[in-house]
């Protein structure tokens, strides 16, 4: 069974922030090790981009509390790459 996570930012061109990171990480982590997910299919919603990077009026130099080192992509990129399903 495949299992969709949606950036539902659209008004903002799913733009990311620290929580999007943090949500996007748990959501791909619970979907891949989970017995009923076959494949993660990431989307990101509204129909004029899927993200355009870093939501550069969310961090005010901050980046929702984690200072001036950004957001956790790199993590993000694990979760994507270390889950046993397809994403």
């Amino acid at each position: 069974m495949p299992c969709g996570i949606t950036i539902n930012r659209p008004e903002k061109m799913n733009a990311f922030r620290g929580r999007t990171c943090d949500e996007l990480i748990h959501a791909i982590n619970r979907a891949g090790y989970s017995r009923e997910i076959g494949v993660i299919v990431l989307a990101g919603a509204g129909d004029k981009a899927f993200c355009t990077g870093g939501d550069q009026s969310a961090h005010e130099g901050q980046y929702d509390g984690r200072g001036t080192i950004g957001l956790p992509m790199e993590e993000l990129h694990n979760a994507i790459r270390d889950v046993p399903k397809p994403v």
